[in-house]
């Protein structure tokens, strides 16, 4: 035509490979990809279909291990805090007696699921002359031996 813009027969053709819109829409399809992503995998299988499907559940099994090596990463860290909050206590004593040892973990949840119940205990065992400490173990979460105490 005369508008100066190629015309398209829905294929390209480079360098000896043939993509078309059949081949784009069997990738897609098959792989639930988009257009571009199709035509990108197309191109790296030279126009092979069967390549490019490769291509792309190799790619997919590529990432999932990743995930997963990731994911596995991340509970790693999770079960570390957790060790670390279970070596740290909460202790509440009066007159010298320890009433209750609890591991900080086991305190942050309680707080968690019942904050009012946790905040009237605390208040209860200070008006009751008792002291709450916080004590790490060896391996607490600031790096270094920390106690508090509140009276």
């Amino acid at each position: 035509m005369g508008n100066g813009r190629p015309e398209h027969d829905g294929s390209r053709e480079e360098q000896g490979m043939q993509i078309d819109l059949e081949k784009v829409d069997i990738i897609r399809e098959r792989a639930g990809l988009s257009y571009r992503d199709a035509v990108e995998y197309l191109e790296r299988a030279d126009g092979d279909v069967v390549k490019a499907l490769v291509f792309v559940e190799d790619d997919r099994r590529a990432e999932r291990a990743e995930f997963a090596g990731r994911g596995q990463e991340i509970l790693e860290r999770i079960k570390d805090v957790i060790r670390r909050g279970n070596e740290a206590k909460i202790r509440v004593e009066r007159d010298g007696r320890t009433m209750v040892e609890l591991p900080v973990t086991a305190g942050v949840i309680g707080t968690a699921i019942a904050p009012q119940l946790a905040l009237v205990g605390a208040v209860t065992a200070l008006a009751t002359g008792c002291s709450i400490s916080v004590e790490s173990g060896s391996g607490d979460l600031s790096g270094e031996e920390q106690q508090g105490q509140v009276e």
